[in-house]
């Protein structure tokens, strides 16, 4: 049984999980969105980590927590849960934009987005939409496949850089 309520969208995280807190606290508190939910397990990072669907930002966005050697979130990733955040799209250019769109659409929960930069991948371009404090919206071109996803991500998994 799902919440019919909406998770609160900060710079801190989504709903219950928040970045430094305990990660088996959010996950009795994801509980209420999902009863389900409140799992913690291996990921595939060997982190511990929980996984919900949330409704959150108007969009169904899937959120994922993972945890650092203190057993608190360090990190917090959300993609739109719809068509699993990718699209086909026809050129880097459109989605930049796409990213500039979903950045708008949180600038009310987490203020503007600050300039953007681009990160060169192997196979990607990452456009990089970062807010104050450890918050970034990351938009993946593949040129490959034409296909762009989105990435909403608090914090970063220690020793690496966002």
């Amino acid at each position: 049984m799902q919440s019919s309520g909406e998770a609160a969208v900060t710079p801190r995280g989504i709903g219950p999980m928040l970045l430094g807190v305990p990660l088996a606290e959010a996950a009795r508190e994801t509980q209420r969105f999902d009863p389900a939910a409140g799992q913690i397990g291996p990921g595939c990072d060997e982190r511990d980590q929980i996984s919900v669907v949330l409704r959150a930002a108007g969009e169904s966005l899937s959120v994922m927590a993972m945890a650092g050697a203190d057993a608190n979130i360090e990190e917090i990733l959300a993609i739109p849960a719809d068509g699993a955040g990718a699209v086909t799209l026809a050129d880097a250019e459109a989605c930049r934009a796409h990213g500039a769109a979903f950045a708008a659409r949180l600038a009310p929960r987490l203020g503007e987005a600050l300039a953007w930069s681009v990160r060169e991948r192997p196979v990607s371009h990452e456009f990089v939409f970062p807010f104050a404090g450890d918050v970034r919206v990351v938009s993946r071109w593949f040129a490959g496949g034409k296909s762009c996803d989105l990435l909403l991500q608090f914090g970063s998994k220690a020793g690496t850089a966002g």
